[in-house]
Formats: C-alpha cells, structure tokens, sequence
C-alpha cells in the first residue's frame, strides 16, 4: 500500500506551516529538522503533551529522536512537502532542505494558494527522485484515485481505496487499472468480501488496519479540501458509513487532466535540451493552470515547444508534468537558477502575478483578518473553567492542539439549532464579547444571537451543521436583514459602519456566489458583513486557551468578509 505521512488533516493549516517556514527560514541556504520544529514552537504552530510553545519543546524532546513528538511531526510535514515539490533534500543529506522555486510560488499566490495546491497535488507521482518509498509503484495516486472513482459510479470510502488505487502498482498498465477496478466492483456491497481484502492486505504488507487508515488521512484530507469530492452517508455495504463521492468540480478535474499528455521523468532519456524543454513547458503550464499569469515567459515557452515538439507530437501539446516532483534537484536548478531565497522576487519581477481572471473576480477570494494578540488589553473574559477543561482533555487524549480542533469539529457535524446556537454565543463571551443567543418565538429579536456593546453591537445570523453544511447566500441575505432591522428598532446601540456577522459550520462551498454578494451589499447599502466558520471559532478559544491571545477588537468590529484567523 502506497504510504502518506500523517501529521495533520487539515490542509489549510498544512499550507500555512509551510509559509510560515519560508517567512522564516527563505534567508537561509538550507535549514534541518530542528530548524522547523523551531519555527513551529515559535509561531505557535505546534503542541505536545497539551502545552504550546516552549512548554511544548521541553516535553517533547527525548533522547531518542525517533520518540520525540515535535521532531516526528516536523519530520512528517517534511516528507509531505517534498513530496508536493516545495522543498528539496540538499544534496549532503536526506533531512536538510532548500525550498523550491514552486514552493516560492506557493508562497507568492498568497490568498489564492487553492489552485496551485490542487495542481502540485496532480503532479504527484512514482517513482521519482525526489523521495524514496517502498514497493514498485509507477503511480500518480490522485488521478488515479480519481479515475477509480469515476469507473465505480463516482464514489469510494476509505477500505476500497486501500485495497483499490494505492495498491496499484503500475497506472500505466491499463490491464492493471481494469483489473483493480473490477476487483472492486466484485467487492462492493459485500461487507465479508471487503473485510477479507483488508486482512489478506494486513497479512501480505505487514501493515495493521488502523496503520492503513492513517496513511489514508492525507489523501482523504485532499479530495474534501479541493472540493473534488463531497462526503455522504451510503449503506452500500449494508451500514450507514461514509463514501466520497465526485463533484462537479472533480469531474471536471479528471476532464482536464485526461486531455493532458502525461510525461514522466523515464520517457524523457538522456537528451538533454529536450529535458530542460520539456522541464520548463511542463512548470509554466502548470502554473497557468493554477492561474498565473505566463506572458512574460511566452517566448521562452514557444521555443522550448520547437525543440520538444517531435517527442510531444505536436508544438503545444498540454502536458502533466512537474519538474520539481519527479526530476533531480540538480536539474531543475540548473534549468530554473533563481536560488531558493529570490524566489518570490524573480517570480515578481517578470511579472508571473495571479491571473487576470483572479483580478476580475477580485471578491472570490476576498478574506478579512482578524488579528489574535496579547490579551494586555484587560478585555472581560468569560473563563468558563468547564470549557477549558473540556477543550485540554480532548488535546491530550488526541496528542495535539490540530488533531483536538479536528476532532471536536467533526463531532458538531449535524448538531441542530437548539445545541449550536447557544454554544456560538457561550464561544463568543469566553472570547471577552457579552453575547447572547435569542429565545425562540421573541419577534424584536430577529436575530440568532448579538455581541451587545455600548456602542458598536453586532447582530449574528447562526447557520447550525444541522441546517446548512456549508455558509449559504440565504444567510448573507439573512445577516443584511438583521443589520437593517437592528438600525431601524435600535434594540442595541450600534453603527451603520459596524459589521453583522454570520456563523456557521463551514466555509461556503461556492465562495465566489457568497462573497460577491457580500461585496454587492456593501456596494449598494454600505453594510459590511463577516462571515466566521465553526474552525475559526475553535481556533480563537483555542489560542486563549494555550497562548492567552484573545480578537483585536477593532478586527471583529469591521470584519468584512470571509475570516481569517492570524497572530501578531
């Protein structure tokens, strides 16, 4: 079975690791192990044994490296972010790293890193020269995940995948593929033939059923992350339990990716101005695909198609190739010499800036930070001793701070109106803000729950996992109704200029329609409205919690937006 690290399943903090990493350490000409754990410890991006920061360091260091939490996690992001292209192994040593220049363009997209994410996600492939794994594997696992589950009625779950995609071995061997495929279509919806697969897979890899699904977290992180898939509840095997199923956008996905030519390091032989032609071609294409701008390089990538055109049969074939997943290091320095430290200043320099469709459609990624700082400012906090207790116990018992946020967060998934709503409000006063949520059937209060304040209340529309998955326009419209209503009655003293939030499980699944609402109201009516997911919460008790870092004020006040959650 094809193996991934396991440090984490949430994406969005995967990435921003990565970029506080470069922040940190971009100065250097190559940077250790320790050097991360550092960065993690610094930035408060780790935890061990419950505790955060130094605390954090000294109870998890151990004689023994291969026991030490903090260097394990390092470790495993490490390998993840290789795998990814981002960083490099140097050439003296396996767990020394230089970043790359795709990681400097991950870095570079800033709030629209989604796009080049999903297409380094593509670009993994087996094997390649970047990182070593066991088995024989001639495999890109995501596309061929993919393309599993479009042949399988476009859904699979967890014990199919193991024993189905990541154990094929070769995904250029169309008889192979067919023969995995039908394999599991003889297992589907026999409960006794898909459990007699796991343990004969137990048996032949010498790896345990619990390992297997750990080595599934990642990829299963992926497909919900990119929106490739959506997840449902089937009984397909006779149980309620949970497939992935495609979307639309995953659909579309494999569409682009069967029009491209997938090259692969081997094709390439020892030619080597078709390697550096082909080098280029297949990371400009990539990045166009991720929607930078590829203008100023057009020349380039034109001449590089003349020499590369008899091996891609013709002169602008579209290619899945990423240089910086599959070749040595060595090459693709030589053929991109920026050094890992310009990254980010080459790539403004020739102006590979975000795509004009990403200027146009400026509001879709449109984000509103809210500062996490010292909390030196003697705001009232609720301390709610039963909450933090509540909130440690399940750090300790999950080993650490990103598994305990997952946890709880996947555990409101489906809680109704009558639990969710008063918990936002009780979130809310542990953060230092007097709010409370609304009693049914009292009509002033239109409102799910307000922030009051002697000057500046803000009214909050609450969308429970049980009422809505994903943040919807109907609660936007919902949280403009509860601002007009709030200025006209003048229930709470409040200003026109002051936001009025929406809360709900999660982000909204078509951000763009959200946010460009939200940007039309403003337009229209002047009102700001903020948009603040179950995650964010979660995050923001939890830095007051471990770091006695509480909401700048001013922040949440004129939160216009999809939230972000950052500390100064």
């Amino acid at each position: 079975m094809l193996r991934f690290p396991n440090p984490g399943s949430d994406i969005s903090g995967f990435i921003r690791i990565y970029v506080e990493l470069y922040d940190s350490l971009s100065d250097r000409e190559s940077f250790g192990l320790d050097d991360f754990t550092n960065v993690l410890i610094e930035r408060n991006l780790a935890t061990s044994s419950g505790f955060a920061g130094e605390e954090a360091l000294e109870r998890s260091t151990r004689a023994d490296r291969s026991r030490d939490p903090l260097y394990n996690q390092s470790k495993s992001y490490s390998e993840l972010y290789k795998i990814l292209g981002w960083l490099h192994p140097t050439s003296d040593s396996a767990l020394n790293f230089q970043f790359t220049f795709l990681g400097a363009h991950v870095v570079a997209a800033k709030q629209n890193v989604d796009e080049i994410f999903k297409q380094s996600i593509l670009g993994i492939v087996y094997p390649n020269s970047i990182i070593g794994v066991s088995g024989n594997y001639i495999l890109r696992p995501f596309v061929t995940i993919l393309r599993t589950m479009a042949m399988l009625d476009g859904k699979i779950n967890r014990e199919e995948m193991i024993v189905g995609p990541l154990c094929l071995e070769n995904d250029r061997d169309s008889s192979s593929f067919i023969k995995m495929v039908d394999a599991l279509r003889n297992i589907r919806g026999n409960s006794s033939k898909l459990d007699e697969a796991i343990v004969s897979l137990e048996r032949k890899r010498n790896i345990k059923r619990v390992t297997m699904g750990n080595y599934t977290r990642f990829p299963i992180a992926v497909l919900k992350w990119t929106g490739w898939t959506t997840r449902n509840s089937e009984s397909i095997y006779g149980w309620s339990s949970p497939f992935f199923c495609l979307s639309e956008d995953g659909y579309k996905t494999l569409e682009l990716v069967e029009q491209l030519k997938d090259i692969r390091s081997s094709d390439l032989g020892d030619n080597q101005a078709l390697i550096e032609s082909v080098t280029r071609i297949g990371f400009y294409q990539m990045l166009e695909r991720a929607g930078f701008d590829i203008l100023p390089v057009k020349d380039q990538v034109q001449r590089d198609s003349k020499t590369a055109s008899k091996f891609l049969e013709q002169k602008d074939s579209p290619i899945l190739f990423s240089p910086f997943q599959d070749l040595e290091p060595q090459i693709s320095r030589k053929v991109f010499p920026e050094t890992f430290s310009s990254g980010v200043e080459f790539f403004q320099s020739v102006a590979l800036s975000i795509a004009e469709r990403f200027r146009q459609e400026r509001t879709v990624k449109t984000v509103s930070v809210v500062n996490l700082v010292n909390n030196s400012s003697g705001s009232k906090i609720d301390l709610d001793e039963e909450l933090i207790k509540w909130f440690t116990n399940i750090v300790e018992e999950q080993y650490g701070l990103e598994n305990a946020i997952n946890h709880i967060f996947n555990n409101f998934s489906g809680v109704n109106k009558e639990e969710f709503y008063p918990l936002v409000a009780r979130l809310f006063r542990f953060l230092g803000y007097d709010c409370e949520h609304s009693r049914a059937g009292v009509n002033y209060q239109r409102w799910d729950a307000i922030i009051k304040h002697e000057s500046e209340s803000i009214p909050i529309e609450i969308k429970s996992p049980g009422e809505e998955e994903f943040i919807s326009v109907k609660a936007v419209r919902q949280a403009l109704e509860n601002k007009i209503i709030l200025l006209s009655r003048k229930s709470f003293p409040t200003k026109p200029n002051t936001t009025t939030l929406v809360v709900g499980y999660k982000l909204p699944n078509n951000r763009a329609e959200v946010v460009s609402l939200i940007d039309d109201i403003y337009k229209a009516y002047g009102v700001i409205i903020g948009v603040i997911d179950t995650r964010a919460l979660l995050v923001m008790v939890a830095a007051k919690i471990f770091n006695n870092k509480t909401i700048n004020h001013k922040d949440l006040v004129k939160l216009h937006g999809v939230i972000e959650v950052s500390y100064t």
